[in-house]
């Protein structure tokens, strides 16, 4: 793109705006201007530590914001976007709140770095520092209000730097495929902090949009006229149904990444004196003067006013406290077990029923109850209905936009879904096989466990993702994996697993209604062999809440998922045997219940833990370190795990599974050790 001193080519007139309209474009494009540098003379003041600047890049960010509807349309920028959150209604007191981390700041209660937007009320989603995240988040939030026909778009914006991650690939594919009411807004400075574009971008940005079936423009985006004029035809096609938009705004940043960047090591002053010469602000001014709309006097009054305001707002936010709760909201539904199991449930009435049956079943009665639950996830709409016959059925009775098949992209779904919960929906998530989880880690880790936390409560994510998990099918290396250890090591995530129909209902109910997210693994194992009543009825299990599947006075036997089951089968033959073994069937890892697993150690004294994923570092290192700091003096032996050796799952070869596999022998075998102890 020509780098010259160039004009605004574009009439505001035509493209609608009056001429008190576009003084106001202005005037928040010189706002955005004023604050950053304000912000950058507090950090040399050492008053600010930390500035993600925006100079440069005020056309491209508060023309596109000024096309759309802040009271139907929703906005997600990115870090660097002051002159979109500014042009979409926060103030700069809002934002110097961010700057000085106070407690009341309303984007994160100052947990967050400056710029990372958020606020319930303007309809803008909260944004991490992780790259490309937020776009699977904002193709969710479009594809919910498509279906609610609001008539709202959804605007999401990030640096060229970002188009090269996935996240923003799967969520191109997915807004083309669904023609979703979205315009993506990338800012092309031209650099990913230091990484020329020559060094990380192939081709045209915009040209990929043919790539996704829908329209790409290319625009000048320091012509604030040009920038305002694409976005508005982007939200008119979304509008009226006709799908998604690429704009590429190229532009330039004339100060370093952040404060903790040099730029002077990457590109000339000359180059960025080039670009100063199309200073958009420079470009809009020149116009409104030559259209005589901005004589001097007016561009004084303007200027005095907003440095006029931006003091005040340095001053009042200053002056506000920190907070000094560091530990809080956590969880929007914190849960403390705190009595202890000491009996076995009473077996509830109902029909007998094998797990995935359960699964399918609780899953129809929660999509009638709530009309806002969604189930979504790779081949879980009818006629297939899941590759195990989960979700069959939901798509003939509850319609295809509330149980949809997506692409094959698990970040995508679990991305999404935080979109679709952000905007009033209850995600249902499947990710097909938790050995395929992995690639949504980062949305599940930075983005799904996080919100409510970096929100200060403002956010919560109402979504569970169930996976199969574990093995005994024969499914080999990547259908066999047992990931519960990677996940409860996350604050903000919940993680339960039933063994049996009655929990599958009553925990899926819980936490389906659980305003936390909530990994939801299932047994596939399980699913077919384990069979027992489907309770009649209202029927729940609360998170936190383990069950006491056989009592003893001899030793405890800690188990979940399938070797719960398999565990109570050893239990059995032990008793054969004359060991009373009591065994705990935790169902819910995090929270977990420890009170009942105190109360067991401290009646029988001996302990063994069972689980099928590896023992180093596994779910049950966590278990045996609590009880040894918590019950030492209780014990009267060594805490023992039963669980896989190191190696990365089971073989296809049963016969090499069962090698590695915990099973009923191995169990009998080491709760007889322990008891003779």
């Amino acid at each position: 793109m020509d780098l010259e001193v160039g004009e605004i080519k574009d009439s505001h007139l035509e493209l609608g705006l009056s001429d008190e309209q576009v003084i106001d474009l202005y005037r928040k494009m010189l706002l955005t201007r004023i604050v950053d540098d304000r912000t950058w003379a507090l950090n040399r003041q050492g008053r600010a530590p930390f500035v993600v600047s925006s100079s440069g890049h005020e056309a491209a960010q508060v023309a596109s914001a000024f096309a759309l509807d802040p009271t139907i349309d929703w906005a997600l920028p990115y870090y660097r976007d002051i002159g979109v959150a500014l042009a979409w209604g926060f103030t700069p007191y809002d934002y110097f709140m961010t700057v000085f981390s106070r407690a009341a700041d309303i984007t994160s209660g100052g947990r967050q770095m400056p710029g990372h937007w958020s606020d319930r009320a303007r309809n803008v989603f909260s944004h991490s520092s992780a790259i490309a995240t937020q776009y699977p988040h904002a193709a969710g939030i479009a594809y919910a209000l498509q279906m609610d026909k609001t008539g709202g778009v959804v605007a999401v914006y990030g640096g060229e730097g970002s188009t090269s991650e996935g996240d923003w690939h799967e969520m191109m594919n997915f807004a083309g495929v669904r023609r979703l009411p979205l315009i993506v807004i990338i800012e092309n400075n031209q650099y990913a902090i230091s990484v020329p574009e020559a060094e990380e971008v192939g081709g045209v940005i915009a040209d990929r949009a043919l790539g996704y079936g829908f329209q790409g423009a290319l625009i000048d985006g320091n012509d604030a006229l040009a920038v305002y004029g694409a976005t508005k035809s982007a939200a008119e096609r979304a509008r009226a149904g006709e799908g998604p938009t690429l704009i590429e705004a190229r532009t330039y940043r004339y100060y370093a990444h952040t404060s903790d960047d040099d730029d002077k090591l990457y590109r000339s002053r000359e180059e960025v004196e080039q670009w100063r010469r199309r200073d958009p602000l420079i470009l809009l001014k020149q116009y409104l003067i030559e259209a005589r709309l901005l004589p001097d006097a007016l561009e004084e009054e303007i200027q005095q006013e907003l440095r006029a305001r931006v003091a005040d707002a340095v001053e009042q936010a200053e002056a506000e406290p920190y907070s000094d709760d560091a530990t809080g909201n956590v969880y929007a539904n914190p849960i403390i077990p705190s009595v202890a199991a000491t009996e076995p449930e009473p077996e509830p009435d109902g029909e007998e029923v094998n797990m995935i049956q359960a699964v399918n079943m609780t899953l129809h009665e929660i999509m009638a109850a709530h009309p806002e639950a969604v189930v979504f996830g790779e081949d879980v709409a009818d006629p297939k209905g899941g590759v195990f016959k989960a979700t069959q059925g939901l798509t003939e009775t509850f319609g295809a936009a509330r149980s949809f098949n997506t692409p094959l992209s698990e970040s995508l779904i679990v991305g999404a879904g935080i979109g679709l919960s952000a905007a009033g929906k209850m995600a249902l998530a499947e990710v097909q096989f938790a050995d395929y989880i992995h690639p949504a880690f980062d949305q599940i880790v930075s983005e799904v466990a996080r919100v409510h936390y970096r929100t200060n409560g403002r956010w919560n994510v109402n979504m569970v993702i169930r996976t199969p998990y574990g093995g005994g099918i024969n499914g080999g290396l990547y259908h066999s994996q047992s990931v519960e250890a990677f996940y409860t090591h996350v604050p903000g995530l919940k993680v339960v697993v039933p063994s049996t129909p009655a929990d599958v209902k009553g925990l899926l109910w819980e936490a389906a209604e659980d305003p936390d997210p909530v990994l939801f693994l299932e047994p596939k194992k399980l699913y077919r062999l384990g069979r027992g009543p489907y309770p009649n009825d209202r029927y729940r299990i609360p998170l936190g809440k383990a069950a006491i599947r056989r009592p003893g006075r001899d030793v405890t036997l800690i188990a979940y998922g399938a070797m719960a089951f398999f565990t109570l089968e050893a239990a059995a033959l032990l008793e054969i045997d004359g060991v009373d073994a009591e065994v705990i069937d935790l169902r819910s890892l995090k929270p977990l219940d420890w009170p009942t697993i105190e109360a067991s150690v401290r009646k029988t004294n001996r302990v063994l833990i069972i689980h099928e994923d590896n023992e180093f570092m596994g779910f049950g290192a966590e278990v045996a370190a609590q009880i040894a700091d918590r019950t030492f003096e209780s014990l009267d032996a060594p805490v023992r795990r039963y669980a896989s050796p190191d190696v990365p799952t089971f073989p296809f070869a049963t016969v090499l599974e069962e090698k590695i596999r915990p099973n009923v022998e191995g169990i009998i075998e080491r709760a007889k050790d322990l008891v003779e102890y």
